[in-house]
């Protein structure tokens, strides 16, 4: 196959050469030719045949040579540049299937890292990986990477995807790790070894949020009271990181120690980590209200296997909510919602609709029932029944 793709490839990139050397063409017509034939132009080809024809005439050729050439261009249009293409594809496609199969970690952890920066692709791919039995870390400002890593037998989550953490800080980082990690088991030793220059609060505040700093066993209500004691801290011993950090100790008089702060509400935490990465990781509101359900019989795992007709009750995150009005003028409604295995569409029809408009707020939480249908092959629901949850 790989000679295969060597020869199809050759004869492709030859085509610049032969329009070039036999017909006399810069290299910016001889390009507008290999566009014509990658695309099939036939419109584009049959422009080009008189100019390539007298080109190669001017060259010295014979006007049956040039027509003959030129009549395999046009053949090659038809099956050439495909042909080379699906043999591309098909050799990417058995390296990706066997990576999959054979290396599940380093293949959703370098799609994850692709995937940096948008959070649903993100949420796919995470969701994808735990099907397979996949466990995830959180960040750690320890033991993540500007990218998402292999770690035992599973994945690290990376610092890039943290909101508001520029690449300069993590490169800051993965430095310290290398010249001084043990600076990293304390928040006040940290800011010093970055120095005041680096050791910014609204950087600190989202890896904090993140749980980049939940290693350090401190509640992340006390590690957010305590920055500022830990940036006055390192400004008054390292301003700048143009001071050497060993020097720093010899006028150290001892270290401040954690504020006293009360422990954040597990919703607030939750809050918090959506902001800062976009989605959730140390739980998800939904599972922790699910205990509370036992009607409950569907995630958004099982609907996938699920046969047309089931009659589903679960309990989502509303993502999103489109209203719409029918024909007779009634009000219904498409939402989104969301648990920690993905999302689904479910339909709320004007009579359903009617009796809970009021609760159908991004970010509440709403259990339903009804009936369960494929719609382009991706299951949505059509909802017999719907009311408000627990607040956590």
């Amino acid at each position: 196959m790989g000679e295969k793709l060597e020869i199809i490839s050759k004869a492709y990139l030859s085509l610049l050469q032969i329009a070039s050397v036999m017909a006399g063409f810069t290299m910016g017509q001889a390009d507008l030719l290999r566009r014509a034939v990658s695309k099939k132009n036939r419109q584009v080809l049959e422009e080009q045949r008189t100019a390539f024809v007298d080109g190669a005439m001017k060259q010295g050729f014979d006007v049956h040579v040039a027509e003959e050439v030129y009549a395999l261009i046009v053949r090659f249009a038809d099956y050439g540049f495909p042909k080379s293409h699906a043999v591309a594809y098909s050799v990417i496609s058995y390296q990706m299937a066997y990576l999959k199969a054979h290396f599940p970690q380093s293949f959703y952890s370098a799609l994850l890292s692709n995937a940096t920066g948008n959070v649903e692709k993100i949420l796919q791919l995470e969701n994808e990986a735990k099907e397979k039995g996949i466990s995830f870390y959180p960040p750690s400002l320890k033991q993540s990477t500007k990218f998402f890593t292999v770690e035992k037998d599973g994945i690290r989550y990376s610092l890039s995807g943290i909101k508001g953490v520029p690449y300069t800080f993590i490169e800051k980082v993965y430095a310290l790790r290398q010249a001084k990690p043990e600076a990293l088991d304390n928040i006040f030793d940290m800011a010093v070894a970055l120095s005041a220059q680096h050791f910014k609060p609204k950087v600190m505040e989202s890896l904090i949020f993140a749980g980049a700093l939940d290693y350090l066993d401190k509640d992340r209500a006390v590690l957010i009271a305590t920055l500022e004691a830990a940036l006055k801290h390192a400004e008054l011993l390292r301003p700048t990181e143009d001071i050497d950090i060993e020097s720093t100790t010899t006028f150290s008089f001892g270290k401040p120690k954690y504020m006293e702060a009360e422990a954040m509400p597990q919703k607030e935490k939750l809050l918090h980590e959506k902001e800062s990465l976009g989605f959730y990781i140390s739980a998800h509101p939904v599972t922790e209200e699910r205990a509370f359900w036992n009607e409950v019989n569907s995630t958004c795992r099982e609907l996938k296997q699920a046969r047309d007709g089931t009659y589903v009750k679960m309990i989502g995150m509303i993502e999103e909510v489109k209203k719409i009005r029918t024909k007779k003028g009634e009000q219904m409604a498409f939402v989104q919602l969301q648990d920690e295995f993905g999302t689904v569409s479910v339909t709320l029809f004007p009579q359903v609709f009617h009796l809970v408009q009021g609760l159908l707020l991004e970010d509440e939480l709403l259990y339903i029932e009804g009936t369960l249908e494929r719609r382009f092959g991706k299951p949505q629901v059509k909802v017999k029944h719907a009311q408000a949850t627990k607040r956590i």
